[in-house]
């Protein structure tokens, strides 16, 4: 008998970019407990919503800070977007959530970006 695991990372799951004036309204996609990550230019006015809901904002592309600091090196914009979300809920400084939907125009180059990297892929788990 196999023994089971329990994966405790934070589920990401991904809505699709044509829904996402639904997330607009009332972060419609987002379920109760759930942070929003938003690709810029996708969803205009996305805030925390009327609950609070913790939002977390990127432009595809390179790092986010300075070439070669040794922070970043290698991450990707959802990444960090990601970890400054992590880094948010762990102080207390947004809601507390226990999953994520992303509204992104390529669900599978940010998935594929958020399973590549290390310290998200500790702390997310990336549904399909």
């Amino acid at each position: 008998m196999m023994a089971r695991v329990q994966d405790d990372r934070i589920p990401v799951r991904f809505a699709a970019a044509a829904q996402a004036g639904a997330a607009q309204a009332e972060g419609a996609q987002a379920g109760a407990g759930e942070a929003l990550l938003i690709e810029e230019g996708l969803v205009e006015d996305a805030t925390g919503g009327p609950e609070g809901r913790a939002v977390a904002r990127f432009r595809p592309g390179g790092p986010a800070h300075l070439p070669g600091c040794a922070c970043c090196i290698g991450r990707g914009a959802a990444a960090t977007a990601l970890g400054d979300l992590f880094q948010a809920r762990a102080l207390g400084r947004v809601a507390w959530f226990t999953g994520v939907v992303a509204v992104v125009a390529d669900p599978a180059a940010v998935a594929a970006e958020l399973e590549s990297d290390r310290l998200a892929a500790a702390r997310f788990r990336v549904r399909r």
